[in-house]
């Protein structure tokens, strides 16, 4: 029997991201067309790391079973002549590109992957057949100097490399450059998803990135912004729905859309106060807490050594600066552009926060850093 052609090409399903947007297709009954891009690791065959990551983010035996077996594309996105003229990418038309390192450490290689490679992917389909190339940025592309407290509009504006508080988000507003500059006919939307944290259903078993930094911030009673001030977090099942919606979707109105919970499902800093001190089964820290400049964010270092013991301190006090100066702009996304294409809601971080705590119960702080300092 001839193989049916894998039309619908996923990066990254290896991690967080992809790998939920993996199954959300799955889930939708793309098995048979998906082409999962992975490469070889001394970790594992990229079949078993794949397959473990997906099992881990909810795939039933079931849904992995419609995958079939010709479904992976081992490659390197750090290595583009693993992909280059390579005859599986020849078919693709619709990918969702997720992958990247998406580390807020300092590693040389980010440029390499997030930039370059992008745009070697996106080079090496053929664009008579590619009818949609769904880039996976940030919404922090836009940068830290857009006024503290601003809604952040769904607009083409990108910070120049040298303002942005990690390289990661540089990266990604450099790729985004790129593919409009080099490749104008790519059938290109852009879609920026604010910050991820959790899955509605499994809590943070699949990973714990970032979710710990609230945690160290409750434990603190202290950071850099204020009670009344709002984050911006969305789950990553809802995102990942999103991501599949986007890629699938005929026709859209705008090639750039905030993935985020906007103005409608942002929580402020008191509300995630409360839910946490009732999950964490303490008393909540409002009457104490204290906002900090991220200078001050030293001084704290021999009470949250208390609190990660094992960390590795510079690691740690990188993570709280870099996280609190984040915090720090209270930056909410504007996401019109999702919902006037009928897209539902965020759910509001508070509603699966609790899960989010039971099911980082025994995972040290220390543990849960490793997820972000890769």
């Amino acid at each position: 029997m001839a193989q049916v052609p894998r039309t619908f090409l996923i990066t990254g399903a290896t991690g967080f991201l992809g790998g939920a947007v993996a199954v959300a297709a799955l889930r939708s009954g793309y098995g048979h067309q998906l082409r999962l891009l992975a490469r070889g690791s001394a970790e594992g065959s990229p079949r078993k790391r794949l397959i473990e990551n997906l099992r881990r983010l909810g795939a039933t035996n079931a849904e992995l079973h419609s995958l079939g077996e010709d479904f992976i594309l081992e490659a390197d996105l750090g290595a583009p002549a693993s992909f280059e003229g390579h005859p599986s990418l020849a078919c693709v038309e619709r990918v969702i590109h997720a992958a990247a390192l998406p580390t807020f450490s300092n590693n040389p290689a980010i440029p390499t992957v997030n930039v370059d490679g992008t745009l070697a992917l996106a080079h090496a389909l053929t664009p008579s057949v590619l009818k949609r190339f769904l880039f996976v940025g940030t919404a922090m592309a836009v940068g830290p100097s857009m006024g503290r407290g601003a809604l952040i509009e769904e607009t083409d504006q990108l910070a120049e490399r040298h303002d942005h508080l990690v390289p990661y988000t540089a990266s990604k507003a450099e790729a985004e450059r790129r593919l409009r500059l080099e490749l104008p006919d790519l059938p290109l939307v852009i879609a920026r998803p604010s910050i991820i944290v959790g899955h509605t259903e499994l809590g943070v078993s699949p990973s714990q990135s970032i979710f710990w930094v609230f945690l160290v911030g409750h434990m603190l009673g202290a950071f850099t912004c204020d009670l009344e001030d709002s984050i911006d977090v969305v789950p990553v099942d809802w995102c990942a729905n999103v991501l599949l919606t986007l890629a699938t979707r005929e026709v859209l109105e705008h090639d750039l859309y905030h993935i985020s919970a906007g103005k409608e499902s942002s929580v402020t800093i008191s509300a995630l106060d409360q839910v946490l001190a009732v999950a964490r089964r303490v008393a909540p820290m409002a009457a104490n807490y204290r906002r900090i400049g991220g200078s001050e964010i030293v001084r704290t270092m021999s009470r949250m050594r208390e609190i990660a013991p094992g960390a590795n301190r510079r690691l740690l006090l990188r993570a709280m600066q870099l996280y609190g100066g984040f915090a720090e702009l209270n930056y909410v996304f504007d996401n019109n552009r999702l919902r006037s294409e009928g897209m539902s809601a965020s759910p509001p971080f508070t509603s699966y926060l609790p899960h989010c705590v039971e099911t980082a119960r025994g995972i040290s702080i220390a543990d849960q850093m490793k997820w972000d300092f890769k």
